[in-house]
């Protein structure tokens, strides 16, 4: 619930609450109330802090809750100023929906770009593993044979190609 504090216009009196201090002046800006001047205790506190919400408790307690009503009925003025506020809420609401969807979308396309790196990844560390083992194997069984660079020279296609004919 929010109110915005005003001045007291001249030749209105505030009257007393009903803990003998004066009232202050407040606007309501709420959907039923919009723009309505009323009175209200200096000592009730309508926006506590956050931390008193959580915690269940309102700091410091309200003495009480007087509330008379200065403006009877909504201007026709003020109601549609309210209808229009109310539709370019939902406009800006309706975009930031818009944009949150597409972030959404962007990291779930991006997650999936991550995915399949990680699992192409994956499949190369696979062939390079069973490569090293295959060339391993081919090593105990000869350990004389020639090697070339890192691995046996028994491992190379060409020298196997040779050895088939």
């Amino acid at each position: 619930m929010g109110y915005s504090r005003m001045a007291i216009p001249v030749g209105l009196v505030p009257p007393m609450c009903f803990c003998g201090d004066p009232c202050k002046l407040e606007m309501s800006d709420e959907d039923e109330t919009f723009r309505r001047r009323y009175w209200m205790c200096a000592n009730w506190a309508f926006d506590p802090p956050e931390k008193a919400l959580m915690k269940g408790r309102i700091e410091p307690p309200p003495l009480c809750d007087f509330e008379e009503w200065i403006d009877k009925e909504v201007k026709e003025k003020d109601r549609e100023w309210f209808n229009e506020l109310r539709d370019w809420n939902a406009k800006i609401n309706a975009g930031i929906a818009a944009r949150k969807k597409e972030e959404e979308q962007r990291n779930e396309r991006i997650a999936e770009e991550k995915h399949r790196a990680a699992a192409k990844r994956k499949a190369e560390r696979e062939v390079k593993l069973a490569r090293a083992r295959k060339a391993k194997a081919a090593l105990e069984e000869n350990p004389n044979a020639p090697r070339k660079g890192k691995w046996p020279r028994c491992t190379h296609s060409a020298l196997k190609y040779a050895a088939l004919r």
